[in-house]
């Protein structure tokens, strides 16, 4: 159920079409995580600072691409949040 809230708000704010073409590439979110895990690091901080879907949205919206599938990936893929506690990545 938890999983399935998660979702429902993560395509609120990135869009429906965003979250299932993000979890469609995992492998993309886990390179990010390796080779960018400070740029990762500071993406998750920032949209966990978020209050309401007004800012996550905005915040988003400058996102770079990969580090929204990341974010995206890190939250609802299970080998990606997996890979996130191995390198000791999970902020969340």
């Amino acid at each position: 159920m938890l999983h399935r809230q998660l979702r429902n708000a993560l395509e609120e704010i990135f869009g429906d079409q965003f979250v299932a073409a993000a979890l469609a590439q995992p492998e993309l979110a886990q390179v990010v995580l390796y080779d960018r895990p400070e740029d990762f690091k500071r993406t998750v901080l920032g949209f966990q600072r978020l209050n309401y879907r007004e800012e996550h949205r905005a915040f988003v919206a400058g996102l770079e691409p990969e580090l929204g599938v990341a974010l995206v990936c890190s939250l609802l893929d299970r080998d990606t949040r997996a890979l996130v506690v191995e390198l000791g990545l999970n902020y969340l």
